[in-house]
């Protein structure tokens, strides 16, 4: 034989027993049974033993493999080899009698990222605008305003004794009662008005702080409580002031999809969604132009405000206004405004409407009220309706100051779960 020729045939003759020597030690592998196969599986006998290893000694060893069973329905799967302790050489036997018991593994989580949470509530904000008039008086009917100092930080914004505030999670307007006027010479209803916006706005503040124990109570604030902080603060600012007066005040909060509404007196606020109504709140009268008011010797209290929830939607429309809006403006006078703004916006053909300044539908809302409120002539107002009603005999609309607050439900671009 040749040299060559008797090297190769040793080498393969050690590979092929290393390689049985490496299949010996190597552990036993489950068979995986699929479950269309579970039916048809067969009983199975499996012995087997596995080769010699090899060492200096001679060792004469048997192996005698018996196997039973159909394996048409397996044709790549391994036996199932179990060791046989009992024998003096390592003889792994396996005996299966029925349907084995497959050995399942517990399925992998599977997540969907894109797939939106049904629990995920919408997380919206406002975008808003504010307009409004102030009304003439006269030095000898009322005193100046009890205007703030420079080095004052005041939050809320003064329209005439009207005031309100915005943010992008709350809306607010107070009333001056003008009736304080000629009664005190220390009656400023004005002050008070823009003191209660003022501390409404600091409440609320409270809950984006968050070394304040309100931020982890964000979603829990209550539009009532809020007004009941903002009239304490107001009283015990008005007592230091030696002021007195009071107003109406209307709260708007906004959490998620939840609007959360607070109205004591003669303000209104009104939802508007595609173009129609969907809520609109009503006065608190004791009589006849004399609404429910917060400040000097009122009864009245926080807790006696109506309360509401609504439900919102995106580019839902939020009208919040003193009563120089809703004494001036019937509702369908609203809507119809509304629609001529909201209109040059829509998507034609569907109720989709574009993004829009909420400032523009404020400023006509606000300019249309100051029209009607000075023209005592051949025109229909709300206060001339209800005056009728009560016996009165009044014509055209009402002087008075006008506030007009406006906020669109749009997306929040902040995290929902920031808290």
């Amino acid at each position: 034989m040749h040299p060559k020729t008797h090297f190769s045939l040793v080498g393969k003759q050690l590979e092929s027993s290393l390689w049985h020597q490496q299949r010996a030690v190597r552990p036993a592998l489950v068979p995986i049974v699929r479950p269309w196969q579970r039916n048809n599986h067969a009983a199975a006998v499996v012995e087997w033993t596995p080769p010699p290893t090899p060492s200096t000694t001679t060792t004469t060893t048997t192996t005698t493999p018996t196997t039973t069973f159909d394996t048409s329905h397996l044709q790549h799967q391994p036996a199932r080899v179990a060791s046989n302790s009992s024998s003096a050489v390592a003889e792994p036997t396996t005996t299966t009698t029925g349907p084995a018991a497959p050995t399942r593994l517990a399925p992998l989580p599977l997540y969907d990222f894109f797939q939106k949470n049904p629990s995920d509530r919408p997380n919206f904000v406002f975008a808003h605008g504010a307009s409004g008039f102030a009304k003439r008086r006269t030095k000898l009917h009322r005193k100046p305003y009890h205007l703030p100092q420079q080095d004052d930080l005041i939050y809320s914004e003064q329209m005439g004794e009207d005031a309100f505030f915005r943010r992008n999670d709350a809306i607010g307007v107070a009333d001056g009662v003008g009736g304080w006027a000629g009664t005190n010479q220390a009656a400023d209803p004005a002050y008070f008005a823009r003191q209660m916006m003022h501390h409404a706005y600091v409440e609320l503040e409270r809950f984006d702080n968050v070394d304040d124990p309100c931020f982890y109570n964000y979603d829990d604030v209550d539009p009532v409580q809020i007004l009941q902080k903002s009239y304490d603060e107001s009283m015990q600012q008005a007592q230091l002031q030696g002021i007195v007066g009071s107003c109406t005040a209307c709260l708007a909060v906004l959490r998620h999809d939840e609007l959360r509404i607070a109205n004591l007196g003669d303000c209104g606020i009104s939802v508007i969604r595609q173009n129609d109504y969907v809520f609109r709140s009503e006065e608190q009268q004791h009589s006849f132009n004399f609404p429910y008011q917060l400040g000097t010797g009122s009864p009245d209290q926080p807790k006696d405000a109506h309360v509401f929830n609504i439900k919102v939607e995106k580019n839902d429309i939020i009208i919040m206004g003193t009563d120089g809006l809703y004494d001036n403006l019937f509702d369908k006078d609203i809507l119809s405004i509304i629609r001529s703004q909201i209109t040059p916006y829509m998507h034609p053909g569907s109720n989709k409407v574009f993004q829009f300044e909420p400032q523009r539908l404020s400023d006509a809302l606000a300019m249309r009220a100051k029209t009607v409120s000075d023209n005592k002539r051949n025109i229909d107002s709300p206060f001339q309706t209800r005056a009728m009603d009560e016996g009165f005999y009044y014509q055209g609309g009402k002087k008075d100051d006008i506030s007009v607050v406006v906020a669109v439900v749009r997306d929040s671009e902040d995290s929902p779960n920031r808290r």
